[in-house]
């Protein structure tokens, strides 16, 4: 089956979302929600990582943060599939600009970037991919970075 851009889209926001509630756990009811809104949206595949690895297919020319990957998600679709990442972060300001630099260093153009009131977002785009970045308190007083990666618009 494939997915269409809104079931793609759903997934990769649903992963987002849940990947924290993910970690450690094996047989998460999480997983199948993911899984359950994908086939309601369209169908496809979806690989939800709870085990603190990448998802499946993450391209490596999208550079990570340093720190503990708390989970993700990996949607495959007919336009070339879509990723979200989420890694423990420490100090949210300084993280974000690594995490910044990180992606100019890597040769991805920075469309918008700021850092306000505690968390950051940016969005950045190479000539394969995009990738939409942030930095912040999750509500629990961890601080993540989460990391959605998709095609650029160009492919």
């Amino acid at each position: 089956m494939r997915l269409t851009k809104t079931s793609a889209a759903l997934a990769l926001a649903l992963g987002a979302l849940l990947a924290p509630a993910l970690t450690g756990c094996i047989g998460n009811p999480v997983e199948q929600i993911v899984e359950g809104a994908v086939e309601q949206a369209g169908g496809g595949d979806v690989d939800l990582n709870s085990d603190g690895g990448l998802p499946d297919g993450f391209p490596t020319e999208v550079p990570l943060y340093d720190g503990e990957i708390q989970g993700g998600v990996a949607v495959d679709t007919a336009e070339g599939g879509g990723w979200t990442v989420v890694v423990a972060v420490s100090d949210p300001q300084a993280s974000f600009t690594s995490i910044n630099d990180q992606l100019v260093a890597a040769g991805f153009e920075s469309q918008f970037s700021g850092f306000t009131d505690g968390s950051g977002t940016g969005m950045y785009v190479g000539p394969t991919y995009s990738v939409l970045v942030t930095v912040a308190d999750d509500g629990s007083g961890a601080v993540t970075a989460t990391y959605i990666v998709t095609q650029s618009a160009s492919q």
